[in-house]
């Protein structure tokens, strides 16, 4: 019913920010059954895909990052000409503070061109490998969970599946790695690793917040959250308790050195949790397969060499 109220409603595939909340929208399909429905048959779809992709050579799988590394910096440039146009027809200064693509998620631009160009033997490809099987896929599965965009787009509209093919596409990287066998996260030296790239970006983000803010004159800009966690409690309140005294960078510092790499941590572990019981299962259902196979073999040659009657006779 609410893709048919979409149809029949007042919205506009193209419709901005502006016009839909003139026309009544107010983000209805945020946390729906329709956000779930279709976030949860796409996942389904990433996981069959990245089966499919186990039977197809490298060669093929890499051709298709090598696409997505091409096609998702074109549509971001799409989008934000999109929705920088809407802004200054409506009186509104360019979005400094939220539309730059500086987000944890936006290192999916930055990033994939190392897993899709890079040589067997880069570090960096290694280390951009790490990064979207830890922290780069559980930042795509939080907006399938929390799609932010569909507090502001209908889900069946640009804005809305800009967001949804956004995230999926960082999905379906870090799902597609690990179900191919092109990367797994292993022991320890994956958390380093796919730290690398956090800390590389986020040095650059970090200043950039602050830089943003003063000259824009725009608030703060929470790109990586490294302002307040995205307003979540209770890492806002230490945000803003710390902004009293002028220190909210250190703030800053305690996301980037410390939760980053603890959530990658716990995201490494649990891949690793995770791949073992798939191994192990799937080891048994071998090692079964075999049992099988062998002990229908046996059946066979025992049937074959048991006399038979009219020789006995």
């Amino acid at each position: 019913m609410k893709f048919l109220n979409l149809l029949l409603s007042d919205y506009g595939f193209f419709d901005d920010t502006y016009t839909l909340a003139g026309k009544g929208y107010n983000g209805e399909d945020r946390m729906s059954w329709l956000q779930f429905l279709v976030m949860g048959s796409l996942f389904v779809l990433i996981v069959v895909i990245s089966i499919f992709l186990r039977r197809v050579k490298r060669e093929k799988v890499f051709l298709i990052y090598k696409i997505l590394a091409i096609f998702m910096p074109i549509n971001e440039i799409i989008k934000i000409t999109y929705s920088s146009y809407f802004d200054i027809i409506n009186g509104e200064p360019f979005n400094w503070a939220g539309i730059l693509p500086l987000y944890t998620c936006s290192m999916l631009m930055y990033f994939l061109p190392f897993v899709a160009w890079g040589k067997e033997t880069s570090k960096m490809r290694k280390y951009s490998m790490a990064f979207f099987t830890t922290i780069g896929l559980v930042a795509g599965l939080s907006n399938f969970v929390y799609l932010s965009a569909a507090g502001f787009y209908p889900i069946f509209s640009y804005g809305g599946l800009y967001s949804v093919i956004y995230h999926a596409v960082i999905v379906f990287v870090g799902m597609s790695l690990m179900i191919t066998g092109i990367y797994m996260p292993k022991d320890y030296k994956s958390i380093n690793q796919a730290l690398i790239p956090i800390f590389i970006f986020g040095g650059l983000v970090l200043p950039l917040n602050y830089i943003i803010m003063a000259a824009s004159g725009q608030g703060w800009a929470d790109y990586m959250m490294l302002k307040d966690v995205n307003g979540f409690s209770p890492f806002a309140e230490w945000s803003n308790w710390l902004a009293q005294y002028h220190l909210r960078f250190l703030f800053s510092f305690f996301v980037l050195l410390v939760l980053y790499p603890l959530a990658t941590a716990i995201i490494t572990y649990l891949d690793i949790g995770v791949g073992w019981l798939v191994n192990f299962f799937s080891g048994l259902f071998k090692k079964n397969k075999v049992q099988t196979v062998e002990a229908s073999a046996t059946n066979e040659t025992v049937e074959n060499t048991e006399p038979n009657e009219k020789d006995q006779n």
